[in-house]
This record gives C-alpha cells, sequence and structure tokens, in this order.
C-alpha cells in the first residue's frame, strides 16, 4: 500500500509540473492522502467508517479557513495558523474516541509529514522521491 501511495504522488508531481495543470489534481491529492494516511494508521473496517466521515468535516473546516485566508490579501497569517490549530485541538478529541490518543498523534504526524513531501515534491520535482526516509543518527 505505501509503495502504491508513493508512486501516485510521484504521478501527481508530474501533473502539478505541467503547465496545463489536471482538473482532477485535487482528487489525486486527496486520494493518495487518504492512502497514506490509511496506511499509518492501520484502521480496522469499523475504525474506517467512524474516522473518515470525522476526517471528511476536519478537513472542510480546514479548507475554509484556508479559502478565506487566500480570498483576503490583508488576512493576518497567524490569525490563520490559530484558527487551524483550534480546528485541530477540537477534532483531536473526537479522533481519541475512534482511534485512540496515541494514534491521533500518528495521524497528525501523518498528514503533516504528507503536505511537507507533497510541497517539496512540487517544488522540486520529480527527481527525488516524495517521501523518504530521514536519516536519524
Amino acid at each position: 500500500m505505501f509503495t502504491l501511495a508513493v508512486i501516485l504522488m510521484m504521478s501527481l508531481a508530474a501533473v502539478a509540473q505541467d503547465a496545463q495543470p489536471d482538473p482532477k489534481a485535487a482528487e489525486k491529492i486527496q486520494a493518495m492522502e487518504v492512502g497514506y494516511i490509511s496506511q499509518k494508521l492501520n484502521l480496522t473496517t469499523e475504525e474506517a467508517q467512524k474516522f473518515w466521515p470525522i476526517f471528511n468535516e476536519y478537513k472542510k473546516d480546514i479548507n475554509q479557513v484556508i479559502r478565506n485566508y487566500k480570498s483576503n490579501p490583508d488576512a493576518d497569517e497567524l490569525d490563520r495558523d490559530q484558527k487551524i490549530l483550534d480546528i485541530r485541538k477540537r477534532y483531536r478529541d473526537r479522533f481519541a474516541g475512534v482511534i485512540g490518543q496515541p494514534r491521533v498523534r500518528t495521524f497528525f504526524k501523518a498528514e503533516g509529514d504528507f503536505r511537507r513531501a507533497l510541497v517539496n515534491r512540487i517544488k522540486n520535482g520529480p527527481q527525488r522521491p516524495m517521501l523518504q526516509r530521514r536519516n536519524r543518527n
């Protein structure tokens, strides 16, 4: 599954580099994010049925804050960051009720890792692996 997610991410990065972006790029990114998070959390069927609807609400709330920020050039970046943090805190307990607190930490870490890898891939092009392991020596 992880290999599939990496291959999908590499494909998306190639699409993101094109002058004419794929109109379904957001769907592809979302599918890759779901695959990556699924792999990291190792959800049971029952957990997945409860987790993904909460996740979809969470992403909708986060995306609303981001859209509002983008549509207002005078918006304060710190206010945006605080609103996103407030949303994450609000959903933390809901996620914990489904997957437990240790995996909530794993979820937030995986979400950040995916976002950083995607940005890195778009910035640096397809020559580098999207999700490479860090050496922790």
